[in-house]
């Protein structure tokens, strides 16, 4: 938006404005693949990530909820670049053994098998749900990612670009999560600063915090740069920080070709499977008018 005129100089018959600091021009942001070309680049490049092969992710986290109660969750996480799958999310805790092998997911609950026709599909949900803000800049290259367009911006006093992305609403396994998201880049390294996931309002009294994504202690595998520290933090309805938060610390490592044949098969006998519901035929319609 154009500021008022502050100074106004005639000279003969012209007239020259004196245009504040803050109208100048912004820079002209990339277009948004050559930004996600330069992110990955700046992390050890997208053809070195997808060659990986296998990588194991043990996590810890820590949650402090708004009324300042804490939880610690452990993880392990695996996935075959350039993910989501073939995935698979264990949860010690919960007993809980989740993977789907590309071919559809399955779960195992304190040894039993979870029956319910959803797990098909949501264990590629739940895995997109861990993996998509761990794995940035790279999973910004999974399909269904859109970047939708590319702005000059600042976070705190650092320059950088912003990314609007687009992902399905099916993409994770619960609504409470945003599909509208903005990854910010540094403008001259094209490093990961921060990604943001806003509140959402799902009616009927139900919302759900946005989150703030940071990371800390790079570490390099393979010569592809992760972060050993993640930290989620809250957002109120308008983009403001709360107390809850979560700090998730992970430690990674390459898992072994012969291994990870085994990591995401299903073990499950065919028999013992959940069965998808059986599809009807659409319900029959009105008789047609004979056409005279």
């Amino acid at each position: 938006m154009r500021t008022a005129l502050r100074h106004l100089v005639v000279i003969g018959a012209g007239l020259v404005t004196a245009m504040p600091v803050s109208a100048q021009a912004e820079p002209k942001p990339p277009a948004a693949d050559v930004a996600i070309r330069k992110a990955c680049a700046a992390a050890g490049g997208l053809e070195t990530f997808t060659k990986l092969g296998t990588v194991g992710i043990a996590c810890k986290s820590q949650e402090v909820t708004q009324d300042g109660q804490v939880t610690t969750t452990l993880k392990n996480l695996y996935f075959t670049a350039p993910g989501p799958v073939p995935g698979r999310m264990e949860l010690p805790q919960s007993r809980v053994i989740a993977a789907d092998d590309g071919s559809g997911g399955w779960a195992v609950v304190a040894g039993k098998v979870d029956q319910r026709p959803g797990t098909v599909y949501m264990v590629k949900r739940s895995l997109r749900r861990e993996l998509f803000p761990l794995l940035l800049p790279f999973s910004l290259a999974w399909e269904d990612v859109a970047v939708t367009g590319v702005t000059a911006a600042t976070v705190g006093n650092r320059p950088v670009w912003k990314l609007a992305v687009e992902l399905p609403h099916t993409f994770f396994d619960t609504p409470q999560i945003s599909t509208s998201w903005t990854v910010a880049l540094d403008r001259t390294t094209f490093a990961v600063v921060q990604a943001e996931s806003p509140f959402t309002d799902l009616g009927k009294g139900v919302t759900a915090d946005g989150m703030l994504f940071r990371w800390n202690d790079p570490v390099k595998v393979g010569g592809v740069t992760f972060y050993t520290e993640q930290r989620v933090t809250g957002l109120d309805e308008v983009g403001r920080e709360k107390s809850h938060s979560r700090i998730d610390r992970c430690q990674y490592h390459l898992v072994p070709a012969d291994d990870a044949a085994k990591t995401f098969g299903n073990p499950i006998p065919p028999d013992q499977r959940p069965k998808p519901p059986a599809m009807q035929p659409p319900p029959a319609g009105p008789p047609a008018t004979p056409q005279g």
